[in-house]
């Protein structure tokens, strides 16, 4: 349980006891419960979406979800693909890259980033009707499976860093469990829509990844942040598409 817990804790804001995550093995054990924590996330903004759409205009209710989403991951996820399109767009190379993905002050590229993300993910918000919440989920579940994917087959790629608390590198027996975890829930949650969701983002994100790896030499906490940012994003868009 603690380690579900500390998977809570650091994916969202839901508070937490601060007892719940005491041993330092915590974190890296966490990690099999990561798409666990997309389907309690995306089960709140389904049944948070389907009251508001019940209130509000659907354009209302959309921006109304944008904004408990932002709230119920504090932003961190949105942060770390703020930072990974200022690294990847202002750097000239590797070095300069990471540097400018350290700095905590955003730049133009990144907030520039941040709003097409938003945008998107507020139209497709704006097209869900109530028997489509469950792409939602769905969503929300591959999003986090991303982030243990690319921490997994992608090394780091700076010597310290908050991503190195888990340090999961090469790890396959968590691939296996993770993936067939996920694997469940789209199913259960789409039937064959589900696993078409689930084949299409590991596609996109094996690219993405490739990509960004190729650029820094490795990924950091910044792109599993942006990993899944943008495999929600894809999830969405795949569902949707499969649906209307």
């Amino acid at each position: 349980m603690k380690y579900f817990l500390c998977a809570l804790t650091f994916l969202t804001r839901i508070p937490i006891p601060a007892n719940a995550i005491d041993q330092p093995d915590s974190f890296k054990k966490s990690i099999y419960f990561f798409p666990v924590v997309g389907l309690i996330v995306g089960g709140i903004l389904a049944g948070s979406y389907y009251l508001l759409a019940k209130i509000f205009p659907q354009s209302i209710a959309a921006a109304l979800l944008l904004f408990i989403y932002v709230l119920l991951t504090g932003g961190l996820h949105l942060d770390g693909l703020i930072d990974t399109v200022d690294g990847i767009y202002g750097g000239r190379s590797r070095e300069h890259r990471l540097e400018i993905m350290k700095d905590t002050h955003p730049g133009a590229f990144g907030v520039l980033g941040a709003v097409v993300i938003l945008l998107i993910k507020y139209s497709i918000y704006t097209q869900l009707s109530s028997d489509m919440l469950v792409i939602l989920i769905a969503a929300s579940v591959m999003g986090r499976q991303a982030m243990v994917w690319v921490q997994i087959f992608y090394p780091y790629a700076r010597k310290q860093g908050l991503g190195m608390l888990f340090n999961i590198y090469g790890n396959i027996p968590l691939f296996g469990v993770t993936t067939g975890i996920t694997m469940v829930i789209l199913f259960l949650l789409a039937q064959i829509n589900g696993l078409y969701i689930f084949l299409i983002c590991s596609i996109i994100l094996f690219i993405l990844a490739s990509w960004l790896s190729h650029l820094l030499g490795g990924l950091t906490g910044d792109t599993y942040g942006a990993s899944c940012e943008l495999i929600e994003i894809s999830a969405l868009l795949t569902g949707l598409l499969l649906v209307l």
